[in-house]
């Protein structure tokens, strides 16, 4: 149970933020600086700790499998959080920003450390970690911010938007909001306390837009965004324009789940930026769609995109128009050129298994990456089993498939579709990437250990069933 609501002058409120590993580590965490930018527009103290950074810095590959695992863990995790959290003896509360759910497991263990050390500081949790639900590992659940609460290692959790409930946190005020209904004018990220010659890749991070704008079936995006929201595109401009002469740093990731959910707004910030005229660099998330003309990938291009993050999902039409991406192989091949002709990397987020994916479909995708050959160096592929994940369209559609969550089964026209025949295409697609010649992604090794470890539980399910 939540702790009675804060009551304090703003002069003495002074807040910690703290970004939890594990996430993106090579820039830094970019809650800590929003936030900070909120509390500044507050006249709130504060100040921003990137312990993901930090942490992840120290220990490396080693840190991130123990985070998403739990397994292989060691006492110098803790020995590092105990000195790290010396710094937080001056601040009247700690604000834990759990960034996704491989956050939960470090989270755990850093409260513990901090409420043993500053029992009479408050803390506060916020971020998606809390509620996100794509995993089966025991170490990590849908509940755990009431884990948290019901443990005394958090006096408060945010849930949502930080935008206006921290503050009212902070002021002794009510603190549950609705999702809000407007995003444009807000307060600009503030990295003063960031030293970005720490960091590999020094890159900003901007929102143009929170939601999206698709309500693809394997997809819980619209759970935590229930209303698809953008900023102006001159606004986002302008921010951006800002940050780059403020820091001196070039290159900006969005976090948005489509850079070009507005498809007016988008023209507006391309052709701003273009503009602009500055050494500026940006990569996000992009969905293929219609009524692109040659002056908008134009545009696109001289605004300093250097590559975009596309859900492709599947090569076939039938396979995404039933996933709801609401685009065809005319736009997908169309789109494909006009960004390979700019040299602007693609990365193909692409998806094997669907439940209604029949033979020919994957043939589709097969296809997609033979025709993406004149551009392999501007192309990588990604590609993933296909997920069933609680709160999405194909996970409550029960007549789409049957049997373990974890190793479903569906029936198509080519009979049963198992996880196996799900590896198999996998496999298939990350062969022919290679032999293609387009860059694949670096973390194939990884993700086929995990696979094959399902696989041994296929086979067990089955000798059981004999």
């Amino acid at each position: 149970m939540e702790k009675d609501f804060i009551s304090t002058m703003a002069d003495d409120l002074n807040v910690a933020l703290v970004s939890m590993p594990s996430q993106n580590y090579w820039h830094p965490a970019p809650s800590i600086v929003f936030l900070k930018g909120v509390l500044n527009r507050e006249n709130i103290k504060s100040t921003c700790f990137d312990l993901n950074h930090a942490f992840l810095t120290r220990f490396g590959k080693d840190a991130v499998h123990w985070c998403e695992t739990g397994e292989d863990y060691i006492n110098d995790y803790q020995y590092f959080i105990d000195d790290y959290i010396e710094s937080f003896e001056g601040y009247s509360h700690i604000g834990a920003s759990v960034f996704t759910l491989n956050s939960q497991i470090f989270t755990r263990l850093f409260l513990k450390r901090v409420r043993k050390k500053y029992p009479e500081k408050k803390i506060i949790i916020g971020g998606n970690g809390m509620v996100d639900n794509h995993t089966d590992l025991s170490t990590i659940t849908r509940t755990f911010s009431d884990e948290m609460l019901q443990t005394n290692l958090t006096d408060y959790v945010v849930n949502g938007e930080g935008d206006l409930s921290l503050p009212a946190l902070l002021r002794g005020q009510d603190y549950n909001f609705p999702q809000m209904n407007d995003i444009s004018n807000l307060p600009i990220p503030d990295y003063s306390d960031i030293n970005f010659d720490e960091y590999s890749k020094p890159t900003l991070i901007v929102t143009g837009s929170r939601g999206c704008v698709r309500q693809c079936t394997f997809c819980d995006v619209h759970v935590n965004w229930k209303k698809y929201r953008f900023r102006p595109g001159k606004e986002v401009a302008d921010e951006m324009i800002h940050q780059y002469k403020t820091y001196g740093i070039k290159k900006f990731h969005f976090s948005d789940s489509l850079v070009n959910g507005s498809l007016k707004e988008f023209r507006v910030f391309c052709k701003e930026l273009a503009d602009a005229n500055l050494p500026i660099e940006w990569r996000g998330q992009f969905i293929f769609r219609s009524g692109m003309r040659e002056e908008d990938w134009d545009n696109l291009a001289a605004s300093g995109c250097k590559g975009l993050w596309i859900g492709i999902e599947s090569g076939s039409d039938t396979v995404r128009w039933h996933m709801k991406k609401k685009f065809t192989n005319k736009d997908m091949y169309e789109s494909v050129e006009a960004l390979g002709k700019r040299k602007i990397d693609m990365l193909y987020l692409l998806i094997v298994g669907y439940p209604t994916e029949t033979e020919e479909d994957f043939s589709d995708t097969l296809e997609l990456l033979k025709r993406s050959e004149p551009y392999k160096y501007n192309v990588e592929v990604r590609c993933n089993i296909a997920m069933l994940m609680p709160d999405t369209e194909i996970f409550e559609n029960k007549d789409l498939w049957h049997g373990d969550v974890q190793l479903w089964k569906s029936w198509t026209k080519d009979g049963e579709l198992t996880y196996r025949k799900r590896y198999e295409r996998w496999k298939q697609v990350h062969d022919l990437t290679k032999e293609i010649g387009l860059k694949s992604d670096t973390r194939i090794e990884q993700q086929e250990k995990l696979i094959l470890r399902k696989l041994e539980k296929e086979n067990e399910l089955l000798v059981n069933n004999l």
